[in-house]
């Protein structure tokens, strides 16, 4: 069996945001000049969460009650 297979998710926008938050967290302390293969693949996921968030906020979206 492969492991390069792709998988889809649907997060609501808030989900989203707290998902990245943590793992962002989880990986500050991590070297950003030697990074572990591990870290790499985390960062590149928080990017791809960074993207779809910013691409589906609502522009009258306000941040209360998060």
């Amino acid at each position: 069996m492969s492991c390069n297979i792709n998988i889809d998710l649907k997060l609501n926008i808030h989900d989203a945001a707290l998902i990245r938050a943590y793992m962002f967290q989880h990986t500050k302390q991590d070297s950003y000049e030697f990074p572990s293969a591990r870290t790499l693949i985390i960062r590149e996921f928080i990017r791809q969460l960074d993207e779809q968030i910013e691409a589906n906020l609502p522009e009258d979206h306000d941040h209360e009650g998060l």
